[in-house]
């Protein structure tokens, strides 16, 4: 439709730091797995508000993609105030409406690294919100809350602010539950993909393929509301984070089991966590507690 049609608007519901928006709305989000296949690896992606390396190189699609066509594609972005509240929303152009929005989203989010003062962190606290943007009219799950979440969306605090080997600990009760109308590939990334491996780049090179062209899952997304199969995968690329983080706690947790499923530790509280923590970096460890709006 998108190549057929007179005019293309596309509208952006949400901005997510540097994430989403601009033209990954179009040459990700109208694309193909075979494409974005080449971008979407675990170093590929960016929540970078500033400089971000990977909408460079969608905008370089978007370009060839409005030269081809030859004509240009309307836009509306828009940045939330919460997750059910418009803050801004502006019209146009994609690279005049990504810049706007850029503009806002950067004087709210001054660069992490400035904010720690060059000082980094034994122990990084910060909680975890009962939403995402992937489940929006969803359930959350567990791979959305102690993964795309906690290490992705909000990982960006492990490295900025935290020493390697830190420990990190996140508060959330996580729930085991599954919403198989929406993310019907998430359980089965769980249950079999995990407990072969956690790292994310042998992940996406063993389970990659196999789940970009899952028959059934592919028919759920294509008829009813479920995400693209190979999310599911997409998703475990923050686990790269332990790379940098020592050791992971979950405080909180409805079911111990959960947490120790990825490997990550589970305590009652945070301040049982944190005392867990300086068991392992001494009495004197620094701390740094991070707040957010949804966590």
């Amino acid at each position: 439709m998108a190549v057929e049609s007179d005019l293309t608007v596309y509208i952006n519901a949400a901005c997510h730091l540097g994430f989403n928006g601009g033209w990954k709305s179009v040459a990700v989000g109208l694309s193909t797995w075979r494409s974005i296949r080449h971008t979407h690896t675990p170093d590929g992606m960016s929540m970078s508000v500033r400089d971000n390396r990977m909408h460079a190189v969608f905008a370089e699609q978007g370009y060839h993609i409005e030269s081809t066509l030859g004509r240009r594609i309307f836009k509306f972005e828009t940045v939330l105030a919460n997750p059910v509240t418009i803050a801004s929303c502006w019209a146009g152009g994609i690279d005049g409406t990504r810049q706007a929005a850029l503009a806002l989203i950067s004087s709210l989010n001054p660069p992490r690294r400035e904010s720690s003062h060059g000082e980094k962190a034994d122990i990084i606290v910060y909680g975890v919100p009962n939403w995402s943007p992937y489940a929006t009219f969803a359930k959350m799950n567990p791979v959305l809350t102690l993964i795309s979440s906690a290490l992705g969306y909000l990982g960006g605090y492990i490295e900025a602010l935290g020493k390697p080997g830190c420990s990190v600990i996140i508060a959330t009760p996580c729930p085991e539950q599954w919403d198989m109308e929406h993310h019907p590939s998430y359980k089965e990334v769980w249950e079999r993909v995990l407990p072969a491996t956690k790292d994310p780049y042998e992940i996406t090179a063993r389970f990659g393929e196999e789940f970009a062209s899952h028959a059934g899952y592919i028919e759920q997304y294509s008829h009813g509301y479920a995400f693209h199969p190979v999310h599911g995968i997409l998703a475990t690329h923050p686990l790269k984070r332990l790379r940098h983080a020592g050791r992971v706690y979950v405080a909180g947790a409805d079911d111990p089991a959960v947490p120790k499923h990825l490997g990550f530790i589970p305590a009652p509280t945070v301040e049982d966590a944190i005392r867990e923590a300086e068991s392992v970096h001494g009495p004197d460890a620094s701390i740094a507690c991070v707040r957010n709006p949804g966590g």
